[in-house]
């Protein structure tokens, strides 16, 4: 996202600098321009309004796309790209595009064979991502490209480009199935079928249709994928035998969860939402408590994983409504031309089964531009004493790119150096961090964090109000924020070890999270867990019991109920919950012990 903001700023200031050279004109009517302000419109009063007006403008940290600030810069990117358009520059950039995703697709395939096996946790050789950190991220792309390479194959003038843009296709194909992404491949095959079909109506010819299909099922039936595992489940190599020690939640019912808890926020913020991209903290307030009988429980969710149910839970009815007049609109204006139609429904359909990341979003506000076809407009008259005050916003948001992205830099080697115990290190890097960008509430809280540790090390009593100054920071900032309530409740914990009187902060913060996230069983066990701490036996037997209600298979919880009747000589109680943990982790030694305890005889 720093990349396309950082190209964006450059394509701005020298778009005005020819503007006000009179060489150019500052943008160009479209049909386009009313649908897009509409939709910047209604994410702007929803930023306005929103649980997180930081995260909403600036988008969720680790993600940043889809964000307002993002949504402008898609937005320029558009408009000031319809006023350079002729065929010529869209040659170039679907050329580009094509060669760009010929790269990654070979990475892709070479990845599949081992390539870069030994740099990753993931099992990258069963499921490749290539440059794009995530296999259906990376099948959403190839699915952008498919029709484009197949509308160069159908035009093709000589054996030749025929046979290399027969190659082009087939190492997309070959690099899509690779990633294992179901809702990629059959994006993929439902566009390419129906860019097929026009195709046939528009040539009367068959050839090209038989040939991409045997091309495309040849290869569908004979490598391991989702379609092939549908239609032969023998073929299947992960579900024989299976293995009881693992229970993966399938991700379809892990989405329908997520989906019921998007549709009950949108019910509890009908008009506006809760705001731009605050999906990950606004989710916890309807999130459903059988979420927790996942697998993926305790995965914090920034997305719906839908994009239609992320717009419609986080802006609204309003957002909501925006969206689809922009997307139907550009269906309107490009559906005479065949490879944008087919490509931007592509980003339509995978985007109901996941989310747009910046990649697709170029392509999803860029690609209707590519098929209109501008009008001529008039020069503006010469201007050139505006050029200098016109260099000042660009360089201004190129300065202010570079203190971010050196602010991110900074921000991690701090984490690196917390990691590692190096706590006076760690200070002088998270620091710089927060000269670079001062209000971030993730830099403020890791600030608080490092500082309440080196409170405990050194024993200097001015890092305590520091760490708690940082922390108030960063929660009025970001005050919907669950994550950083419980880094403050771990913050007074070390505090507490200076003096008694921050313990009594520290069921404060976790109560918040729990008012945040009412369904969330694990909060109730830290909560648990802070009262089983101090003794209070009948608090934190309320809590675990509370964690277990919400998520019965939780063992960690079961077992600490466990420990704390076997303590109150309640053995009946005790043995209850030690053979519940023993029938949720098997494989758990100080419940075996326990157990045995009990039947030994006194």
């Amino acid at each position: 996202m720093y990349f396309v903001y950082c190209l964006t700023t450059l394509i701005l200031l020298f778009h005005l600098i020819r503007y006000f050279q009179g060489t150019s004109p500052l943008y160009r009517q479209n049909p386009l321009l009313f649908p897009f302000l509409l939709f910047l419109l209604s994410q702007t009063i929803s930023t306005l309004l929103s649980v997180d007006p930081h995260t909403s403008f600036f988008g969720y940290y680790s993600r940043l796309n889809g964000g307002l600030l993002s949504l402008i810069a898609y937005f320029l990117l558009s408009q000031i790209l319809l006023v350079y358009l002729d065929d010529k520059l869209k040659n170039h950039l679907l050329s580009s595009s094509l060669i760009s995703g010929l790269l990654v697709s070979l990475f892709g395939i070479a990845e599949h064979f081992g390539i870069d096996r030994h740099l990753w946790v993931q099992d990258v050789q069963n499921r490749v991502f290539s440059t794009l950190g995530q296999p259906n991220w990376l099948a959403a792309y190839l699915c952008i490209l498919l029709p484009f390479s197949l509308d160069k194959l159908s035009k093709s003038k000589s054996k030749l480009q025929f046979t290399l843009y027969s190659l082009l296709f087939t190492v997309y194909w070959l690099c899509l199935l690779y990633t294992k992404s179901q809702s990629g491949i059959l994006a993929a095959i439902l566009t390419l079928s129906l860019y097929l079909v026009l195709y046939y109506l528009k040539t009367k010819k068959t050839l090209l249709p038989i040939t991409v299909y045997c091309l495309l099922f040849t290869f569908l039936l004979t490598i391991n994928n989702p379609v092939k595992y549908k239609i032969f489940p023998a073929a299947n190599p992960y579900s024989l035998p299976p293995n009881p020690t693992i229970n993966i939640t399938p991700s379809e019912n892990i989405r329908q969860i997520v989906w019921q808890g998007a549709v009950d926020l949108w019910k509890k913020f009908p008009l506006f939402g809760t705001g731009v991209e605050t999906f990950a903290y606004s989710y916890y307030w309807t999130r459903p408590a059988s979420h927790n009988l996942t697998s993926e429980w305790d995965f914090l969710y920034n997305k719906a994983h839908n994009e239609y149910l992320n717009y419609l839970a986080t802006t609204g009815a309003l957002g909501f409504l925006a969206y689809l007049f922009l997307i139907f609109s550009s269906l309107y204006l490009i559906h005479n031309d065949p490879s944008c139609l087919i490509s931007f429904l592509s980003i339509l359909i995978t985007n109901f089964a996941g989310f747009s990341v910046v990649v697709t979003s170029l392509y999803f506000y860029l690609l209707p531009i590519l098929a209109l076809k501008p009008k001529i407009s008039p020069l503006p008259p010469r201007r050139s004493f505006f050029l200098l005050p016109a260099l000042v916003l660009p360089l201004f948001l190129f300065f202010k790119l570079s203190s971010f992205y050196l602010a991110d830099i900074y921000y991690s080697q701090a984490e690196n150096f917390e990691n590692s115990n190096l706590l006076p290190q760690a200070l002088k890097q998270i620091e710089t961090s927060i000269i670079y960008r001062p209000n971030e509430p993730l830099y403020l809280i890791r600030l608080s964090s490092i500082q309440a540790k080196l409170a405990v090390s050194t024993q200097k009593t001015e890092y305590i109000s520091q760490s708690i100054i940082n922390s108030d920071k960063a929660l009025s900032i970001s005050p919907a924020n669950t994550n950083l309530w419980k880094e403050r409740a771990q913050i007074y914990y070390y505090l507490s070890s200076l003096d008694p009187k921050y313990l009594s902060q520290i069921p404060d913060s976790l109560l918040k999270t729990i008012a945040l996230a009412p369904t969330d069983a694990k909060s109730y066990y830290l909560l648990g867990q802070f009262y089983d701490t101090i003794k209070d036996s009948p608090s934190a037997i309320k809590y675990y019991q509370k964690a277990v209600d919400l998520k019965p298979n939780y063992d960690h919880a079961s077992f600490a109920l466990a420990k704390i009747y076997f303590d109150q000589k309640n053995y009946p109680e005790a043995k209850k919950y030690l053979e519940l943990t023993l029938k949720i982790a098997p494989n758990n030694t100080d419940a075996k012990n326990y157990l045995l305890l009990l039947s030994s005889p006194p």
